[in-house]
């Protein structure tokens, strides 16, 4: 991976990053062939002298680790014009490597690619599984999940998106729990073309029958659980008994029953509505030793401990039960000196003492009060206006009834908007998740009556006073959980609005435990699907009952094994085959891994490479890999993997392919063909400096040091344990630095093992890079082929062409040097490109030399119709090695030459290919 970082303009201090592959293929996704804005390319921080916005061979390189590109406005630069041509020319020839190691792409993934997290969810916009081969499936979910209770037991019905394509699924699992084995659970599959709203029968069914359709129901996030209160839960009675005491420091209200109490329906800052009759409040002597005398002028006195509690200054005060009729009527208190005395408005009292004297005072605290504090069965308000108790405090009886409101306090819940256009039910699920039951020793039925209204919203989602009441009831005598799902068909379709209330009251007068509490636990916007069909998927549709051991699960998931079903290629033909739509039309169609049959069927693909097999597609070359493959170990040729990116190109996809297979993927006479890496006896190729452009060669060698990576860890999904699974070599763990590999495809620790080791050996035996530019001679070369290139940049190399032949001595272009007792051989290239190596011995001259052995064609000594001269390499077979090397990559973006980049060859590499594979467990840890 390489980083750009992207300038939208020159002086803008802050880049856009990206960590691509390709820098080619990045400009071209981006600009086009042609830009609209300047762009310049740096490879590093911008300097004229790194700028290589002009230079097509350094963008097409892309070997840097950080490019910088600048934009600016201005005209179109036709810098990218070049590098498009370079690009689609390479990749007539070749497709691009893939970048080792090739790690999982997670940018889009689905969760079967996910290393944690792994649970069902909604993949919107993104592209759908294409499944390859046999993978762990996490299916996306195609329709929310949504929750019924049938019989008060609680189902969830999902369902799910596999992947495309036919599959053969198994072990359809509920977290680590076989849906098999969870009672009331069941599981429908259907193939491609079919599904539960088409009336076909599912390609496999697990469980009882599922009889719903698929449909869309949306859940309100508002309703999470709402306990439904009474009303007598949520507000005052109606009617009840209060006393009022006034409180310098805010009126008191206390209640005598505490049903509710007050602590239960109000908090500080409630307002309260308090209705009352007026209320006369009368005080007289108490026994025979209290009584009340005049003054004889305007003023009461009590006598004998009498007091005037309950009277103000300003009171209106009633006098009854004096003899004296002067002293008996309604008057202004307009003093009061202290408790036991009173002055009134009359100035014409008669003195006399009474003990049956009754003074009266009326009063009403009527209105709204906001409430200060909340207390166990009382409230303190925020006034201090009240001018007496009520009841009286000397008085008689018991306190008032009166009515106590809490403003704004109702059974009803809040609206619930569903603004689905499309909408046609409403769905309400009510639980009583403690159960229903009443006990006073033993339990008796409860019963909980509610309603649910449902009201008309037009377009703009205001309510048009159209309601639909739904009313249903809960009840029961245990305590298990009690639940029901309301579903009701509007006489509309649209959107509307939801509210429940409950409309039982709280049964406050059972003597025992009542247990009736219930909640509205989900609402739904309930739509049809009208699609009988979804295409060319795999679906699932699934109930699930929500028992003790389903909920039990930990990681709550839908998941099975999925294995792709294709047509199947024998050598010569293919087993069945699919339309343009990708429905099975004819023959038969099976489970398969092999990189033969996925090659095939991504290449056909119309969503993918939309080629011709027969035009395109060299198949009767990749069955011959593939028979090598299986022959070698037959797990090497398969690939299992979910393509989940939509930025995937089909050369990416057949790489990716390929790559699990030990091939990398080529195109040869417009055919894809692959070339397999396998340890190779012989060289398919001489390159000297005779079919070499003049100093173009380029070789780079690496030398151990602590920094280098010395081992690798190799990840890989295993079957057994459907888990990603790590192998650390070398086993004796004599490593420093690891190089971790992680190669999409690769899921059985046979393939694993074997592609560790070569890896592994690759990084501890890949010493030389050499980059060299030759003449079309090249063109012939696959990737993966051993080649002989001698070593140009050396002050002296013996190679050249054959000038003359006299019997079995050969004249050479230039001397060579024995070194002796050292075997020395000379390799010749035949006409067809191959190679031929001969053994030989000095001759009579430094630039000749006797074959031991007559060469397998004519050598060619002279221009003509023969063609060129005989090239050859002269070296000692002790140092035949040096000129062996392994082709990576070629770039024939030039007409007239090619450029080879390859690596030395070592039969090390492949050591480990036909060992015995150990044990598993002795390698994972």
């Amino acid at each position: 991976m390489m980083k750009i970082k992207l300038f939208d303009h020159p002086f803008s201090p802050t880049p856009q990053v990206y960590e691509v592959e390709s820098l080619a293929h990045w400009l071209l996704e981006r600009y086009g062939e042609k830009p609209s804005v300047r762009v310049q390319i740096f490879k590093g921080e911008p300097c004229a002298e790194k700028e290589i916005s002009h230079d097509a061979n350094a963008i097409l390189a892309g070997d840097s680790d950080e490019y910088v590109v600048l934009q600016s406005p201005g005209g179109g630069e036709t810098l990218l014009y070049a590098v498009l041509v370079g690009v689609v020319v390479a990749a007539v020839v070749l497709m691009p490597k893939p970048v080792m190691p090739g790690n999982v792409n997670r940018t889009q993934q689905s969760p079967n690619n996910a290393l944690s997290n792994r649970e069902n969810k909604v993949r919107l916009l993104e592209r759908v599984e294409d499944i390859y081969g046999t993978v762990k499936a996490i299916p996306s979910l195609m329709m929310p999940t949504y929750i019924k209770y049938i019989g008060h037991r609680k189902y969830e019905y999902g369902y799910y998106c596999v992947g495309r394509g036919y599959h053969d699924i198994t072990e359809l699992r509920d977290g680590d729990t076989l849906i098999a084995d969870i009672d009331g659970a069941s599981a429908a599959v259907y193939d491609p073309f079919t599904s539960p709203n088409s009336g076909d029968s599912p390609a496999l069914l697990v469980g009882a029958a599922i009889i719903d359709n698929v449909l869309t129901a949306s859940r309100a996030i508002e309703v999470d659980g709402i306990t439904l209160k009474a009303l007598n839960q949520v507000q005052l009675p109606v009617s009840a008994s209060y006393t009022y005491t006034p409180n310098a420091d805010g009126d008191i209200i206390t209640q005598v029953a505490k049903q509710p109490n007050f602590n239960a329906v109000a908090a500080v800052g409630d307002t309260l509505t308090v209705s009352m009759s007026n209320y006369v409040a009368t005080m007289r002597p108490s026994g025979d030793s209290g009584s009340v005398s005049t003054s004889g002028t305007s003023s009461y006195v009590g006598t004998g401990g009498f007091e005037f509690t309950d009277i103000r200054v300003g009171d209106s005060v009633t006098v009854a039960g004096f003899t004296q009729s002067a002293n008996n009527g309604t008057f202004t208190v307009t003093a009061k000196p202290n408790a036991y005395t009173i002055t009134v408005s009359s100035s014409s009292l008669v003195a006399e003492s009474s003990g049956s004297a009754t003074f009266s005072v009326t009063r009403n605290y009527s209105g709204t009060y906001t409430i200060a504090a909340v207390n166990d069965g009382s409230v303190t308000l925020t006034t201090a206006t009240w001018k007496s108790v009520i009841p009286a405090s000397n008085g008689f009886g018991v306190p008032i009834t009166s009515s106590i409101a809490v403003n704004g306090k109702t059974e009803y819940t809040d609206w619930v908007t569903l603004p689905d256009a499309d909408r046609t039910e409403v769905w309400c699920n009510v639980v009583a998740p403690s159960g229903m039951f009443k006990d006073n020793g033993g339990k008796s039925v409860a019963a909980v009556d509610f309603a649910i209204e449902i009201e008309k919203l037009n377009g703009s989602l205001a309510p048009l006073g159209i309601v639909e009441t739904v009313t249903g009831t809960l009840s029961g005598a245990v305590s298990d959980e009690r639940a029901d799902t309301i579903e009701h068909a509007t006489a509309w379709t649209g959107p509307v609005r939801v509210r429940m209330r409950r409309t039982s009251n709280y049964d406050y007068g059972f003597n025992g435990t009542v247990m009736d509490e219930i909640k509205w636990a989900d609402l739904y916007s309930v739509s049809p699907v009208t699609k009988t069909e979804f295409g060319n998927k795999t679906t699932i549709h699934t109930i699930t009952q929500a028992t003790s051991r389903a909920t039990a699960v930990k990681t709550r998931q839908l998941n099975c094994i999925a294995s792709r079903r294709l047509p199947t290629y024998n050598g010569s033909a293919f087993s069945g085959a699919f339309d343009a739509e990708g429905r099975h039309v004819s023959g038969t169609i099976s489970a398969t891994s092999k990189l033969v049959d996925i090659v095939a069927a991504v290449a056909s693909d119309p969503k993918i490479g939309r080629r011709n097999l027969a035009t395109e597609v060299d198949m009767a070359q990749i069955w011959g890999i593939q028979q090598q493959l299986d022959a070698w170990n037959p797990e090497c040729g398969q690939f299992n993997y979910t393509f989940d990116t939509d930025n995937m190109s089909f050369e990416e996809t057949v790489i990716a392919i390929a790559n699990a297979g030990f091939c990398i993927a080529y195109r040869q006479n417009g055919k894809i063909r692959l070339a397999l890496d396998r340890a190779q006896a012989n060289s398919t190729a001489l390159f000297t400096h005779r079919n070499k452009k003049p100093n173009s060669e380029s070789i780079t060698r690496k030398f151990a040091s602590d920094s280098e990576y010395d081992g690798v860890e190799f990840v890989y999904v295993d079957p057994d344990t459907h888990q990603s699974e790590t192998i650390k070599l070398p086993l004796d763990g004599s490593f420093t630095k690891l190089k971790k590999f992680e190669i999409p495809g690769i899921r059985s620790f046979a393939q694993a093992w074997l592609r560790a080791n070569r890896e592994c050996q690759k990084l501890i035996g890949q010493r030389i890079t050499i980059e060299t530019t030759t003449t079309l001679d090249a063109r012939a070369l696959l990737p993966n082929s051993r080649v002989d290139i001698v070593d140009n940049t050396r002050f002296k190399s013996y190679d050249g062409e054959v000038i003359a032949q006299n019997g079995l001595e050969l004249t050479l272009s230039q001397d060579v040097a024995f070194t002796s007792s050292l075997p020395h051989s000379i390799v010749l290239m035949r006409r067809d490109g191959s190679l031929q190596s001969i053994a030989v011995t000095a001759g009579s001259t430094p630039n000749k030399v006797v074959l031991q052995n007559m060469p397998s064609e004519a050598i060619v000594t002279t221009y003509g119709q023969g063609g060129i001269r005989t090239i050859y390499s002269f070296a000692a077979d002790s140092a035949r090695g040096a000129q062996e090397y392994l082709v990576q990559e070629l770039d024939m973006s030039d007409g007239q030459y090619v450029t080879i980049r390859a690596i030395n060859y070592s039969d090390d590499y492949y050591q480990y290919d036909n060992a015995p594979i150990p044990d598993k467990d002795t390698v994972i840890n």
